[in-house]
Protein backbone atom coordinates (compact mmCIF):
# COMPACT_ATOMS: atom_id res chain seq x y z
CA UNK A 1 0.00 0.00 0.00
CA UNK A 2 1.30 3.23 -0.69
CA UNK A 3 0.78 5.98 1.82
CA UNK A 4 0.62 9.68 0.61
CA UNK A 5 2.95 11.45 3.24
CA UNK A 6 6.31 12.50 4.15
CA UNK A 7 8.40 10.28 6.32
CA UNK A 8 10.59 13.25 8.86
CA UNK A 9 13.89 11.94 8.65
CA UNK A 10 12.64 7.87 7.83
CA UNK A 11 10.68 6.45 10.73
CA UNK A 12 12.22 8.05 13.50
CA UNK A 13 9.94 7.89 15.99
CA UNK A 14 11.24 4.26 15.74
CA UNK A 15 14.66 4.56 14.58
CA UNK A 16 17.63 7.05 14.97
CA UNK A 17 16.47 9.49 12.73
CA UNK A 18 18.36 10.34 9.12
CA UNK A 19 19.98 6.83 9.16
CA UNK A 20 19.66 4.15 6.65
CA UNK A 21 17.80 1.97 9.26
CA UNK A 22 15.57 4.59 9.50
CA UNK A 23 14.75 5.68 5.61
CA UNK A 24 14.84 1.87 4.98
CA UNK A 25 11.66 1.24 7.35
CA UNK A 26 9.85 4.47 5.56
CA UNK A 27 10.69 2.37 2.60
CA UNK A 28 9.28 -0.92 3.93
CA UNK A 29 5.88 0.75 4.88
CA UNK A 30 4.95 1.92 1.79
CA UNK A 31 5.56 5.98 2.03
CA UNK A 32 5.22 7.96 -0.99
CA UNK A 33 8.08 10.64 0.25
CA UNK A 34 10.92 11.33 2.87
CA UNK A 35 12.80 14.03 4.28
CA UNK A 36 16.51 14.21 5.16
CA UNK A 37 18.69 17.29 5.52
CA UNK A 38 22.23 17.75 4.42
CA UNK A 39 25.63 19.27 5.28
CA UNK A 40 28.60 18.98 4.00
CA UNK A 41 32.32 17.54 5.15
CA UNK A 42 35.37 18.96 4.75
CA UNK A 43 36.36 17.38 2.06
CA UNK A 44 33.20 18.54 0.00
CA UNK A 45 30.88 15.48 0.19
CA UNK A 46 27.17 15.84 0.99
CA UNK A 47 26.43 13.96 4.32
CA UNK A 48 23.22 13.35 5.83
CA UNK A 49 22.39 14.66 9.31
CA UNK A 50 19.70 17.36 11.35
CA UNK A 51 22.24 19.36 13.42
CA UNK A 52 25.29 20.65 11.79
CA UNK A 53 27.31 18.88 14.84
CA UNK A 54 27.92 15.29 16.00
CA UNK A 55 27.34 15.82 19.06
CA UNK A 56 23.56 14.95 19.07
CA UNK A 57 23.28 11.41 17.13
CA UNK A 58 26.98 9.92 17.16
CA UNK A 59 29.87 9.06 20.26
CA UNK A 60 32.09 11.98 18.59
CA UNK A 61 31.73 15.91 18.58
CA UNK A 62 32.25 18.78 16.61
CA UNK A 63 30.95 20.16 13.40
CA UNK A 64 30.16 18.74 10.39
CA UNK A 65 32.13 20.46 8.35
CA UNK A 66 35.25 19.98 10.80
CA UNK A 67 35.93 16.06 9.34
CA UNK A 68 36.11 14.90 6.62
CA UNK A 69 33.83 11.54 4.96
CA UNK A 70 36.43 9.01 6.59
CA UNK A 71 37.00 10.65 9.74
CA UNK A 72 32.93 11.05 10.06
CA UNK A 73 32.39 7.52 9.59
CA UNK A 74 34.55 6.63 12.36
CA UNK A 75 31.74 7.82 14.31
CA UNK A 76 28.92 5.28 15.19
CA UNK A 77 25.70 6.43 15.88
CA UNK A 78 23.31 4.26 18.38
CA UNK A 79 26.51 1.41 18.21
CA UNK A 80 25.87 0.22 14.80
CA UNK A 81 25.01 2.85 12.13
CA UNK A 82 27.31 5.25 10.79
CA UNK A 83 26.41 8.92 9.36
CA UNK A 84 25.33 7.86 5.50
CA UNK A 85 26.42 10.25 2.32
CA UNK A 86 23.46 11.65 0.75
CA UNK A 87 24.41 9.24 -2.76
CA UNK A 88 24.44 6.48 -0.29
CA UNK A 89 20.87 7.33 0.70
CA UNK A 90 19.77 8.28 -2.78
CA UNK A 91 20.76 5.13 -4.07
CA UNK A 92 18.73 3.31 -1.45
CA UNK A 93 15.56 5.51 -2.57
CA UNK A 94 15.81 5.41 -6.28
CA UNK A 95 12.40 4.05 -7.66
CA UNK A 96 11.44 3.64 -3.99
CA UNK A 97 10.36 6.22 -2.38
CA UNK A 98 10.70 10.51 -3.48
CA UNK A 99 12.91 12.03 -1.39
CA UNK A 100 12.70 15.65 0.09
CA UNK A 101 16.29 16.80 0.93
CA UNK A 102 16.70 19.93 3.15
CA UNK A 103 19.42 22.23 2.45
CA UNK A 104 20.87 22.75 6.05
CA UNK A 105 22.58 25.82 7.07
CA UNK A 106 24.06 26.72 3.69
CA UNK A 107 25.98 29.53 4.59
CA UNK A 108 28.04 27.22 6.32
CA UNK A 109 29.45 25.08 2.97
CA UNK A 110 30.72 27.41 0.04
CA UNK A 111 29.62 25.38 -3.17
CA UNK A 112 27.15 22.96 -1.64
CA UNK A 113 24.44 23.49 -3.92
CA UNK A 114 26.21 22.23 -7.06
CA UNK A 115 28.07 19.28 -4.91
CA UNK A 116 24.29 18.97 -4.09
CA UNK A 117 23.24 18.90 -7.42
CA UNK A 118 25.96 16.71 -9.07
CA UNK A 119 25.15 13.88 -6.55
CA UNK A 120 21.35 13.68 -7.38
CA UNK A 121 22.57 13.70 -11.23
CA UNK A 122 25.15 10.94 -10.85
CA UNK A 123 22.20 8.95 -9.48
CA UNK A 124 19.74 9.74 -11.50
CA UNK A 125 17.37 10.91 -9.18
CA UNK A 126 16.59 14.41 -10.66
CA UNK A 127 12.60 13.39 -11.09
CA UNK A 128 12.60 11.99 -7.78
CA UNK A 129 13.54 14.55 -5.35
CA UNK A 130 12.56 18.37 -4.55
CA UNK A 131 15.07 20.57 -2.54
CA UNK A 132 14.21 22.78 0.53
CA UNK A 133 15.16 25.27 2.73
CA UNK A 134 15.01 28.37 4.61
CA UNK A 135 17.77 29.85 2.80
CA UNK A 136 15.77 31.21 -0.15
CA UNK A 137 18.96 32.49 -1.42
CA UNK A 138 20.59 28.84 -1.71
CA UNK A 139 17.73 27.91 -3.56
CA UNK A 140 17.93 30.50 -5.95
CA UNK A 141 22.00 29.56 -6.62
CA UNK A 142 20.23 26.01 -6.99
CA UNK A 143 18.21 27.49 -9.53
CA UNK A 144 20.48 29.20 -11.41
CA UNK A 145 22.38 25.95 -11.57
CA UNK A 146 19.59 23.50 -12.85
CA UNK A 147 16.11 24.62 -14.49
CA UNK A 148 14.58 21.07 -13.81
CA UNK A 149 15.02 20.21 -10.37
CA UNK A 150 12.31 20.83 -8.27
CA UNK A 151 12.50 23.46 -5.72
CA UNK A 152 10.15 24.71 -2.49
CA UNK A 153 11.14 27.54 0.26
CA UNK A 154 10.62 26.61 3.94
CA UNK A 155 8.72 28.58 5.72
CA UNK A 156 6.92 29.15 8.92
CA UNK A 157 3.99 30.65 8.06
CA UNK A 158 2.06 31.27 5.22
CA UNK A 159 1.89 34.79 3.78
CA UNK A 160 1.06 36.72 0.64
CA UNK A 161 4.66 37.47 -0.50
CA UNK A 162 5.33 34.15 -0.25
CA UNK A 163 3.34 33.79 -3.89
CA UNK A 164 6.50 36.22 -5.67
CA UNK A 165 9.16 34.16 -3.70
CA UNK A 166 7.53 31.16 -5.48
CA UNK A 167 7.35 32.87 -8.65
CA UNK A 168 10.88 34.22 -8.41
CA UNK A 169 12.52 31.14 -7.82
CA UNK A 170 10.43 28.84 -10.10
CA UNK A 171 9.48 26.38 -7.24
CA UNK A 172 7.36 23.81 -7.43
CA UNK A 173 6.64 23.30 -3.50
CA UNK A 174 6.56 25.67 -0.03
CA UNK A 175 6.53 23.64 3.19
CA UNK A 176 5.31 25.47 6.20
CA UNK A 177 4.84 24.78 9.91
CA UNK A 178 1.12 23.51 11.03
CA UNK A 179 0.90 26.19 13.03
CA UNK A 180 1.56 28.88 10.29
CA UNK A 181 -1.00 27.11 7.81
CA UNK A 182 -3.65 29.60 6.05
CA UNK A 183 -6.97 28.10 5.15
CA UNK A 184 -7.22 30.70 2.62
CA UNK A 185 -3.87 30.04 1.01
CA UNK A 186 -4.56 26.22 0.33
CA UNK A 187 -6.97 26.84 -2.10
CA UNK A 188 -4.80 29.18 -3.90
CA UNK A 189 -2.18 26.71 -3.84
CA UNK A 190 -4.41 24.19 -5.38
CA UNK A 191 -4.63 26.54 -8.01
CA UNK A 192 -1.31 27.86 -8.82
CA UNK A 193 -0.13 23.91 -8.51
CA UNK A 194 2.25 24.35 -6.15
CA UNK A 195 2.81 21.60 -3.86
CA UNK A 196 2.18 22.53 -0.06
CA UNK A 197 3.72 20.75 2.48
CA UNK A 198 2.93 20.76 6.23
CA UNK A 199 5.55 20.11 9.03
CA UNK A 200 5.58 18.24 11.11
CA UNK A 201 2.15 16.53 11.92
CA UNK A 202 2.23 14.21 14.91
CA UNK A 203 -0.78 14.03 17.06
CA UNK A 204 -4.02 12.65 15.84
CA UNK A 205 -6.32 15.84 16.34
CA UNK A 206 -3.77 17.50 13.96
CA UNK A 207 -4.33 14.27 11.36
CA UNK A 208 -7.83 14.47 11.32
CA UNK A 209 -8.28 17.88 10.85
CA UNK A 210 -5.92 18.22 7.60
CA UNK A 211 -8.16 15.17 6.48
CA UNK A 212 -10.48 17.75 5.14
CA UNK A 213 -7.08 18.62 2.82
CA UNK A 214 -5.96 15.61 0.64
CA UNK A 215 -4.28 18.30 -1.76
CA UNK A 216 -2.03 18.71 1.29
CA UNK A 217 1.52 16.67 1.93
CA UNK A 218 1.86 15.79 5.35
CA UNK A 219 5.36 15.40 7.37
CA UNK A 220 5.03 12.83 10.52
CA UNK A 221 7.85 11.26 13.06
CA UNK A 222 4.33 9.00 13.65
CA UNK A 223 4.53 7.00 10.23
CA UNK A 224 2.06 3.85 11.82
CA UNK A 225 -0.43 6.91 13.39
CA UNK A 226 -0.66 8.55 10.17
CA UNK A 227 -1.03 5.37 8.23
CA UNK A 228 -4.42 4.74 10.08
CA UNK A 229 -5.92 7.72 8.53
CA UNK A 230 -4.29 7.72 5.15
CA UNK A 231 -6.56 4.52 4.44
CA UNK A 232 -9.54 3.98 3.48
CA UNK A 233 -9.40 0.39 4.49
CA UNK A 234 -8.42 0.67 7.99
CA UNK A 235 -9.16 4.57 8.43
CA UNK A 236 -11.86 3.09 11.27
CA UNK A 237 -8.82 2.27 13.49
CA UNK A 238 -7.78 5.90 13.38
CA UNK A 239 -11.30 7.28 14.29
CA UNK A 240 -11.08 4.74 17.06
CA UNK A 241 -7.84 6.06 18.54
CA UNK A 242 -9.18 9.64 17.89
CA UNK A 243 -11.85 9.35 19.62
CA UNK A 244 -10.28 7.63 22.37
CA UNK A 245 -7.59 10.30 22.87
CA UNK A 246 -9.94 12.95 23.38
CA UNK A 247 -11.53 11.14 26.43
CA UNK A 248 -8.29 10.50 27.47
Amino acid sequence: MNIRGVAHRGYSAMYPENTLSSFQAAIDLGYSHMELDVHLSKDGVPVVMHDHTIDRMTNGSGEIRDYTLKELQQFVINDEERIPTLEEVLILAKDCIIVSIELKHPKLYKGIEEKLYDVIRKVGMLNQVYVISFDHRSLARLRNISKEIEIGPLVNKLKRSDFRLIDKLDATHIAVNYNGLNEEYIKRYEEADVQLVVWTVNSLKQMKYLQQYPSLLITTDELEKYKLFSSPSIRAAGEYLYDYEQLS
